[in-house]
């Protein structure tokens, strides 16, 4: 880099770069969530909006999968990114975790740490501190060149994330804190809190750091501000450090948008107030494969008599954010830009609209692979036990888990207990039931119900010998709250007529390679409802040039091109589109393969659109 180093400092008026005041105008962009070829064009937008800083955290999840192996290639390049802010001229809001929450798996917390015994996630417990203290030691090199002592980009560092509404280990915080100053780090160290309460700002803060309000965006924050400065915030500058400009989805309910106006009017309430403001999300994203968590608790559009429950996001990550999940902007991106050339006196400039090209085509499934005959191709593990294993008792974060186990006959019923997230149960090769956790059930010809997690069917079996098969599917770990600790997922027991089976075959599928399918000609008139399969085609397309998939004549599963993941789907809705980025496709002999866990149509042929179906009509997930 060589460039001139800058000692950042603060005090309860404003930040300053080398004594000089310094204005945060700030917007989140997440380089895990964007395909790295299209890193670029995310933070031109940012310039052309007048942002002079950019946001981002480091998902620990995805740069260590698995324990003592990691990962910073492609879209976890994380250097790469630090660099290319640099380039922009852009300075750096660092969250290095280890929780992030941002609507995450587990909030972004390594689904290995919930197999540890003894370990308790986000406390100053020891065996907790060592993972993180190895994962510091990994990551702390990568990006301490980028410190703005060092002649890079990142201003400050964070130390967690909205600690003071998790718990109360002050220790914790600190011991965090320490890490992160005895591998090198000399810039400010900073946390954000929500804003509803003044004691959450007592319990995250970094002694010695600034902290950040993190609100809607909709005004009010004066009154907000107002009621924490003196007691809390009197040596530190106004920062919003999530200026909330849209939302997440949950799989099953309306996409809500969020009225641009409103949005610029909070923006310049903000701005006038002389806040430092970060914008959560500047840019959209997508949680590709399975990196969309949950929430357990109500709905943001709860149905009447609603209790509270498991929710799981969307595969979009798009947020309704001022540039949307593929790059593209609208209204709010313009109002906002607006509103900030107000305030720094600039000359208005003309909404010249940025171009985004996209395609869109027909694609014939000509190609099949039923889930049951490529069982041993899809299995990475097989394990015998008493009880069914969790996912994570295998090693395994991500994907599905089949138990198959055995019983002489089949009286009152069948139970499967514990359901997290997804199960679905076939009797003798054959569809059953399927149910979601703590909620919806689905049954063709069976009279089914969910117990708290535990769905039963009611079957009067007649004869002898009967196996059942479960395929249990994570749909995301909760992120927030102290449901977090409890999210190893799979199913607990298979219970047959009030008794528990035992002998369980395990299989561990993480879907992370399905190279080894054995593929035929695919005839609809072969369909078997309810029976998961694989669908496969190829297609020419514009390299470079984006779609999307257009999902809602399929039932539940996962699409890849190219062999990348692009997430999941569910007919509930309202996402009935995965984005595809241009990058993804070639000019010949593209390949899409669609995992219909559940499929209720014969369906041969998948489109790929050229628009993003983003708030379609929603039905809660069964």
């Amino acid at each position: 880099m060589n460039k001139k180093k800058i000692v950042p400092s603060f005090d309860g008026k404003s930040f300053y770069m080398n004594g000089e005041p310094f204005k945060i105008i700030s917007g989140d962009i997440h380089y895990f969530r964007i395909h790295q070829a299209d890193w670029d064009k995310r933070l031109d937008l940012a310039v052309d909006f007048g942002l002079n800083t950019v946001q981002t955290y480091a998902p620990w999840s995805l740069h260590e999968p698995k324990e003592n192996v990691y990962d910073f290639e492609g879209m976890l390049d994380l250097e790469l990114f630090l660099q290319k802010c640099d380039e922009h001229g852009l300075k750096v809001l660092f969250r290095p975790s280890p929780y992030i929450c941002s609507e995450f798996d587990l909030g972004g917390l390594p689904a290995w740490l919930l197999n540890k015994d003894g370990l308790k996630i986000r406390t100053h417990e020891e065996k907790y501190m060592a993972a993180v203290r190895r994962y510091y030691n990994n990551l702390i090199p990568r990006f301490l060149p980028y410190l703005s002592t060092n002649g890079g980009p990142i201003i400050a560092v964070a130390v967690e994330n909205e600690y003071g509404n998790y718990a109360t280990d002050r220790e914790y915080i600190a011991k965090t804190a320490r890490l992160l100053r005895e591998g090198g780090v000399d810039v400010p160290l900073y946390n954000t809190e929500g804003s509803e309460s003044a004691k959450y700002f007592a319990y995250g803060g970094v002694e010695g750091g600034f902290t950040g309000l993190n609100y809607r965006a909709l005004g009010g924050v004066a009154d907000k501000y107002a009621s924490i400065k003196e007691s809390t915030l009197k040596n530190m500058p106004l920062f919003i450090g999530e200026f909330w400009a849209g939302r997440s989805s949950h799989c099953g309910e309306p996409f809500s948008r969020r009225n641009p106006k409103e949005t610029s009017d909070g923006y310049k309430e903000a701005l006038e107030l002389g806040a430092n403001v970060n914008f959560y999300m500047f840019s959209g994203g997508t949680n590709f494969a399975f990196m969309g968590g949950a929430l357990n608790g109500f709905s943001y559009t709860p149905r009447e008599g609603a209790k509270p429950r498991y929710m799981p996001f969307v595969t979009s990550y798009d947020v309704d954010a001022l540039v949307y999940e593929d790059g593209s902007v609208g209204e709010k991106y313009y109002l906002c830009r607006e509103e900030l050339d107000k305030y720094l006196g600039r000359a208005p400039r003309p909404r010249i609209p940025f171009p985004h090209p996209v395609q869109k085509m027909s694609v014939s499934l000509t190609e099949k692979a039923d889930f049951f005959e490529n069982i041993d191709a899809l299995t990475a593990k097989t394990v015998e036990s008493v009880y069914p294993l969790k996912m994570e008792d295998m090693g395994q974060s991500y994907g599905l888990v089949m138990y198959t186990q055995k019983a002489d006959t089949v009286f009152s019923g069948l139970t499967v207990t514990g359901v997290k997230d997804r199960a679905t149960v076939f009797v003798n090769g054959e569809y059953t039931a399927s149910f979601m956790r703590e909620r919806g059930v689905s049954s063709d010809k069976y009279e089914v119900k969910n117990d708290g997690g535990n769905g039963r069917i009611k079957i009067d079996g007649s004869g002898k010998g009967y196996t059942f098969d479960v395929i249990a599917e994570n749909l995301g770990r909760i992120c927030f709250g102290c449901e977090m600790m409890g999210e190893k997922k799979g199913i607990e027991y298979i219970v047959n007529d009030l008794r528990v089976l035992v002998n369980c075959t395990n299989r561990s599928i993480p879907l992370d390679d399905i190279s080894g399918l054995k593929w035929k000609d695919n005839d609809p008139k072969c369909f078997k409802r309810r029976m998961p399969v694989f669908l496969k085609g190829s297609f020419d397309a514009k390299a470079g040039v984006d779609t999307y998939v257009y999902t809602k004549e399929f039932g539940h599963g996962y699409v890849w091109i190219n062999g990348f993941n692009l997430g999941r789907y569910d007919v509930a809705g309202p996402q009935f589109t995965l984005y595809v980025p241009g990058a993804l496709l070639k000019e010949k002999d593209n390949e899409i393969v669609v995992l219909d866990l559940s499929p209720t149509s014969d369906t041969a042929t998948v489109e790929l659109i050229d628009k993003h179906i983003l708030d379609g009509d929603a039905e809660e997930m069964a």
